[in-house]
């Protein structure tokens, strides 16, 4: 039988019955104390756990527990801090109704192997009866379930690997047709101003949030804010840049890894490459000057930033954090970046931008300081994410160790990046230096005139999509009866307006191109797309990215037919973008239990054992378990002498 096909068939009981033989292993260790005679009557204060405290008279039925479970083959006698650690495991998963009663324990020891005539020299070692041995095994079981349970996250049941491999590979057949709501605008009159303005009151307040169902505008402003920044371009800096003999050698010196040429000796390539020789510095002198040059003046040109920075941040060095978590304003007036342009510019060229209340889509879309970030360990914060980031959108600081920014605070510095063509590798390049000195928290638009046009276009389309979704319904109710293919060919009126759409879209895309057009009734043309369609295929010739469609599909699948409709077909919405498609399925081609088989075998491996064998250390382990139980050890306990 197959290792995992097994394991996941059987997940309530052969689990637990593989948990089981590594219990010894990782739950109790191999040193083995008796915990008898004078000393078991003690009644220590081991700490507290689960909001009470635990006593060694707590213990004394797990240490009875532990007896039955030893004689059984199921747990070797404990040592006393093994005791405590099954005290909690039972505990927790008491508390968390876990249970496994008689009936499923005598079920279970069968599957374990324990014959009746175990269980009656277990009942005469112990002088218990079957009922508490049942017990006490059902207790042992119900803290393997839990730990089942929690494991059947690592690894997929059978029934849900059975069906991953049926949406990754069985595939249905069907015929599509395309109709674009667009087609049908010409057909929409212009809205009244009543219907505009009730169009704009439902949308203002949200965003857009299309579907492949349903189409869903919104208006609702997104967080703004306002940015002032400066920058010195190094493309700028260069020309300026002069560099002396002994700087250019002692460059070459440190970079000479970058300055090879092709082996005159060599007479064919190596592993397809050139072989290459180092180069002297007199045949490298040119690139040298160049390189250093171009490095240089991006060491001058973030060297000026950082110096505008240190200015402008002066003020906020030295001021606290309030309750918020951001700095305190400084009294008096604020650094002029403005000002810092005039005077830092002396030297070389400083650039001064203002950004307008902008979006953070809208920011990371700028040239040059939208593809800016900031540094921090591994991770690169982008500026349109660090301006977000302000007292008037934040409320308080969120404490994730990010920096946070008061309006007028200069935000560190920032930088883009360039790829060195020499190493291929990114290198820090342009700096800036910004703040926030406006916010705009998200709402919705003042006015309807603000937006109008936007507004008239969305309503037009609203309406052309349901136009739309009427003739496509029309064309599936056709379908049903005669076909796909049959009833697009009697759909003239359908036809008539494609075409009258197509004739008015057309537009010459310049003087010397011809019209162009787009493809409306071409599109209408039933197709089977050449790729395969499954539940999981998130894209369609012709069609483009889906997401639902594919799954509509497969329930087309079991539609009923009859004598009057023999042929599977419906008309299914792609909202989001402005389409409808009427799809006829033909067939789907079905698994076989031999594949799915085969295909287990393939991707058997021993990465799921030792997922299980890990997580079962990690579940078990001492100060993991006592740290999810919440168990502090008292001050006072003194472990018994060994």
């Amino acid at each position: 039988m197959r290792i995992r096909k097994f394991i996941r068939a059987n997940s309530r009981t052969l689990l637990m019955i593989f948990m089981a033989l590594l219990l010894v292993a990782f739950l109790i260790p191999n040193t083995i104390t008796q915990l008898g005679g004078p000393e078991r009557r003690l009644n220590r204060k081991w700490g507290t756990a689960f909001g009470r405290k635990i006593t060694d008279r707590d213990l004394e039925r797990v240490h009875a527990d532990l007896a039955v479970l030893a004689r059984a083959g199921l747990a070797p006698r404990a040592t006393e801090e093994a005791v405590l650690d099954y005290y909690l495991l039972m505990e927790e998963a008491r508390r968390l109704g876990v249970r496994v009663g008689r009936e499923e324990v005598k079920t279970g020891l069968l599957q374990l192997g324990l014959t009746d005539e175990h269980l009656q020299n277990i009942q005469r070692a112990v002088h218990r009866s079957y009922n508490d041995i049942y017990d006490v095994i059902g207790r042992w079981l119900a803290v393997q379930r839990l730990i089942a349970l929690q494991t059947s996250a690592l690894v997929n049941s059978l029934p849900r690997e059975q069906l991953a491999y049926r949406d990754r590979t069985e595939d249905v057949v069907a015929q599509l047709s395309i109709i674009d709501d667009r087609a049908f605008l010409h057909l929409v009159e212009e809205p009244s101003e009543e219907q505009l303005q009730a169009f704009f009151e439902e949308c203002k307040g949200r965003a857009p949030a299309h579907t492949e169902q349903e189409l869903r505008y919104g208006y609702l402003l997104p967080d703004r804010v306002d940015l002032e920044y400066l920058t010195v371009d190094p493309q700028k800096v260069q020309n300026e840049i002069t560099i002396q003999a002994v700087q250019a050698r002692r460059f070459f010196e440190e970079n000479a890894h970058r300055y090879t040429k092709p082996d005159p000796q060599a007479t064919q390539p190596v592993g397809g490459q050139v072989p290459q020789v180092p180069m002297t510095f007199e045949e490298a002198q040119d690139r040298v000057r160049e390189d250093f040059r171009q490095v240089r003046a991006i060491e001058v040109a973030q060297g000026l930033v950082n110096d505008m920075y240190l200015e402008a941040h002066q003020p906020w060095a030295a001021m606290p954090r309030e309750a918020s978590g951001f700095a305190a304003t400084p009294s008096g007036q604020m650094v002029s970046f403005e000002e810092l342009k005039t005077r830092f510019s002396a030297a070389h060229p400083v650039e001064y931008h203002r950004t307008g209340l902008r979006s953070a889509e809208e920011l990371a879309a700028l040239p040059g300081i939208g593809q800016a970030g900031f540094r921090m360990g591994q991770q690169t914060i982008g500026v349109a994410e660090l301006a977000m980031r302000v007292k008037g959108l934040l409320e308080k600081d969120p404490g994730d160790g990010k920096p946070v920014l008061n309006l007028m605070e200069p935000a560190p510095v920032v930088l883009t990046t360039k790829r060195d063509p020499r190493t291929g590798s990114n290198i820090p390049y342009q700096a800036y230096l910004f703040r926030v000195v406006a916010v705009a928290p998200s709402a919705p638009p003042e006015s309807l005139d603000a937006l109008r046009n936007r507004v008239v276009e969305d309503w037009k389309l609203t309406r052309a999509h349901e136009l739309a979704g009427q003739y496509a319904q029309a064309l599936a109710d056709r379908a049903r009866a005669v076909g796909l293919p049959a009833a697009v060919a009697e759909a003239e009126e359908l036809k008539q307006i494609l075409a009258a759409a197509e004739q008015a879209a057309s537009q010459p895309a310049d003087a010397a191109s011809p019209p162009l057009r787009p493809q409306y009734v071409q599109n209408l043309e039933p197709f089977t797309p050449a790729s395969k369609i499954t539940r999981k295929t998130p894209f369609l010739q012709k069609v483009g990215r889906v997401a639902e469609l594919p799954q509509k599909l497969f329930e087309l699948t079991q539609a009923p037919v009859s004598e009057a409709e023999p042929f599977r077909a419906a008309a299914l919405p792609l909202a989001s973008q402005h389409r409808w498609i009427v799809a006829e399925v033909i067939t789907v081609n079905p698994l076989y239990e031999g594949s799915f088989e085969a295909q287990l075998d393939q991707s058997l491996h021993s990465s799921d054992w030792e997922l299980l064998r890990r997580f079962r250390s990690e579940w078990t382990a001492a100060e993991n378990l006592r740290l999810r139980t919440g168990f502090v050890m008292d001050p006072g306990f003194q472990p018994m002498a060994r």
